[in-house]
């Protein structure tokens, strides 16, 4: 392998190398940081030039980093981390920017909210930078610190909002009492009734929300209630990542995001349907049916308009994809 031109490495450059390796697919990357495909291509052919390596593989439904890739991702993630606080420096230090918010979203969701946010600031000329991060298991104490500002929470139940304690403040955005189906287009399940009974006889991949991976999901909830045997062969956060399992294989997935229709029509190997009202009362009646939170810092006697202003914006984006 030959290196050379590092010169012309960009952070551009880096940060498709790092959304590519994440999501695999270009088309993703594309819209999550809305540059044009062809932009993405040049990238992507002048990282291989500087590294003398392919670096990803194309396959049927993506592209896959080979071994030289996997070296270089959290190479490149630290570079871009550090690029960010540069900026936030710049400007603090230019006085550019009022306010510089960073957002917690679950992967699943994650990719609704940039481009929405951004267009919101842009219309009300708000002087205010966003960046959207995974929700981890290390987002709450982010927000209590003040290195997070606002995380979007999907919850069992208020009682696991609850546990936050004083420190946090949970606004409730949005009950998500709707189930859908989503598999391969030609899965057989779509050739037979479909009940929460019938769904369990395929493989099943299971979607976090933001919970613990201790705690399992309503529909697994169910099955165990019921005494169903239930075949779980993976947990998977990413929408981009599940999209292509589905794809490939036989499992199937149920989410509760009204959302999913509009992204797989763009998607010819995936269908999805939304399971009926009575099988939706059925898997909640075993289980609460999960919500949306917004989590803030709990700061009683301070307030901050332009964060009261994003919240309502972050409602409207959460409605939208329920």
């Amino acid at each position: 392998m030959h290196i050379s031109n590092m010169d012309g490495l960009d952070i551009l450059s880096l940060k498709i190398l790092v959304s590519l390796y994440e999501n695999k697919s270009a088309t993703y990357v594309s819209k999550a940081l809305d540059i044009p495909a062809p932009k993405i291509s040049r990238s992507l052919k002048n990282l291989r030039e500087i590294f003398g390596d392919e670096l990803f593989i194309r396959r049927k439904y993506g592209l896959f980093p080979n071994e030289f890739a996997t070296h270089l991702y959290p190479i490149a993630k630290e570079a871009i981390e550090c690029t960010d606080k540069f900026h936030k420096a710049r400007a603090a230090n230019a006085n550019l920017v009022k306010t510089h918010i960073e957002i917690a979203a679950p992967g699943l969701i994650a990719y609704a909210f940039p481009k929405a946010l951004m267009q919101a600031i842009k219309d009300e000329q708000k002087l205010m930078h966003i960046n959207i991060t995974p929700w981890s298991m290390h987002t709450t104490q982010d927000i209590i610190n003040g290195d997070t500002t606002l995380g979007i929470c999907c919850n069992k139940s208020t009682a696991d909002v609850a546990a936050f304690g004083d420190k946090l403040l949970t606004t409730t955005l949005q009950s998500m009492d709707k189930v859908y189906l989503l598999a391969s287009r030609n899965h057989p399940i779509f050739k037979r009734e479909i009940t929460l009974e019938t769904i369990a006889e395929y493989p099943y991949v299971n979607t976090d929300l933001g919970n613990p991976s201790s705690k399992l999901s309503p529909y697994q909830e169910f099955c165990l209630k019921s005494n169903i045997k239930l075949n779980t062969e993976i947990t998977i956060t990413s929408i981009s990542s599940l999209f292509e399992y589905l794809g490939e294989s036989q499992a199937l997935s149920l989410l509760p995001y009204r959302v999913v229709y509009e992204m797989v029509s763009d998607v010819a190997e995936l269908h999805t349907c939304q399971l009926s009202q009575l099988e939706a009362e059925r898997l909640y009646a075993h289980a609460e049916a999960p919500t949306i939170f917004l989590v803030q810092k709990n700061q009683p006697n301070k307030v901050n308009d332009d964060l009261v202003w994003l919240s309502g914006q972050i409602k409207k984006i959460v409605d939208h994809i329920i």
